[in-house]
């Protein structure tokens, strides 16, 4: 009996290994879909590679299962993941408003947005307004300067992926996208994630006026990311068509990759920890800094492959030493590293010639990947009185010492010259002058 328990433990403990090995985030994910619009046995390829990843699958439609319908109980967060299919209805459910999208994607929880032309509900059109991402409300992006004229299907190389974190195109044969829907209009934010521009010769019309169009060639984005501070990501789709059975040949390899990066599979890093000391190995526990000490700097780096941790490996980590402004920037170079981890070590360098409280940062944020913060404050003081250098320690000081020194010694041999020419005078010789 006790064999068998232990057999059962040590299954359980395998299947949760494998099911904590593919993403370093939660896999419970709601999808909320609209049944006049979405018939969700024509994404079942879509499904399916979603459940080959382990990913717990909760369906909950706008029309009929609204019990189902919420991102919280109370405080608790009911899901990790939500992708939301587009929807003809206005609202969603009173516990699925374009503040509760935003309140979720704030505190950790990843989004995958589908809209078409047919159906953009006002909380999500709302939450991607708040990122930056305004999509087109009911137009079709075409193509023009065709020769049987416009058509609404784009295929659309992927070698004009614009971001590698997402879809790398280094190691890949390009191919064609199938792509039918609507485009966006994006902010500057530099949380955006630009993925998949329109092509040049695409418009999109503007259903409010129809003198103006939506967007104009590659103004406009069909697939477009937002990772927020948390380290959270969503991503809209305007072509709910992408995901179906239909175009899954074409554009399941790229759908695959594209969600592995919504739901944190891939192109996440994170901090192992970082140190800085003396040169001579003392913490700053043991000697505080003070102005032009020699210190070093090191910080560790992983990024998860999709299975375990490995070494980050890259060229362009920078260690700031900030008061207000950085008095330092100081690109880190590789140093030693282990199976999980790549370290990363500024090297010897003096601290600046000036006390306060200063800042140290290493503030690594890559379009694509998640942002690696680091920051620690530190007092640099000045020199106490006993530690400055005497005057005969600089170089520079010595011509003011000679000076000083001929000046005294100049004084001391007149006095001396002037003494003893005075004694040799005759005491006559002097009565006779007065």
């Amino acid at each position: 009996m006790f064999g068998v328990n232990r057999a059962f433990i040590t299954l359980f403990f395998m299947l949760f290994a494998v099911v904590n090995a593919l993403s370093v985030h939660g896999l419970k994910t709601l999808v909320v879909y609209d049944k006049r619009v979405t018939d969700l046995d024509q994404y079942t390829n879509f499904f399916t590679s979603l459940k080959e990843r382990t990913y717990e699958i909760v369906s909950a439609s706008v029309n009929e299962d609204a019990e189902l319908l919420s991102l919280y109980s109370g405080e608790e967060r009911l899901y990790d993941n939500v992708i939301i299919f587009p929807l003809k209805t206005r609202q969603i459910s009173k516990e699925i408003s374009a503040s509760k999208l935003v309140q979720f994607f704030s505190e950790g929880g990843d989004i995958l947005a589908v809209t078409s032309p047919e159906g953009l509900a006002d909380p999500v059109r709302v939450f991607l307004n708040e990122l930056g991402i305004y999509p087109s409300p009911k137009n079709f992006v075409t193509k023009n300067f065709n020769v049987d004229g416009p058509t609404e299907v784009l295929e659309i190389s992927t070698s004009g992926v614009l971001n590698k974190w997402v879809y790398d195109t280094t190691n890949t044969t390009p191919s064609d996208l199938i792509y039918e829907g609507s485009a966006a209009l994006l902010d500057n934010s530099e949380y955006i994630v630009e993925i998949l521009r329109a092509p040049r010769e695409s418009v999109t019309k503007d259903v409010n006026n129809k003198e103006e169009d939506w967007t104009v060639g590659t103004q406009g984005h069909l697939i477009a990311g937002f990772q927020n501070l948390a380290n959270a990501r969503a991503t809209w789709i305007g072509s709910s068509t992408f995901l179906d059975d239909q175009h899954f040949s074409a554009n399941g390899e790229f759908i695959q990759e594209l969600t592995k990066w919504t739901f944190e599979e891939k192109s996440v890093i994170k901090s192992v920890g970082f140190s800085h000391k003396h040169s001579n190995g003392a913490s700053y526990d043991q000697v505080a800094y003070k102005i032009k000490d020699e210190i070093v700097y090191e910080i560790g780096l992983s990024a998860w492959n999709g299975e375990k941790w490995i070494p980050f490996v890259t060229d362009d980590v920078q260690l700031e030493l900030r008061l207000v402004d950085p008095y330092y920037r100081l690109t880190l170079k590789p140093n030693r590293n282990d199976e999980v981890t790549q370290y990363y070590s500024s090297g010897d360098f003096k601290l600046p010639d000036h006390h306060g409280m200063f800042t140290f940062l290493v503030d690594y944020k890559r379009s694509g990947l998640s942002f690696v913060t680091e920051s620690d404050t530190r007092a640099i003081r000045h020199l106490a009185n006993d530690e400055y250098p005497r005057s005969y320690e600089i170089t520079n000081a010595w011509v003011y010492l000679t000076a000083i020194a001929s000046v005294i010694v100049s004084f001391v041999l007149f006095i001396i010259f002037f003494i003893s020419s005075s004694a040799s005078l005759p005491v006559d010789s002097v009565k006779k002058q007065q």
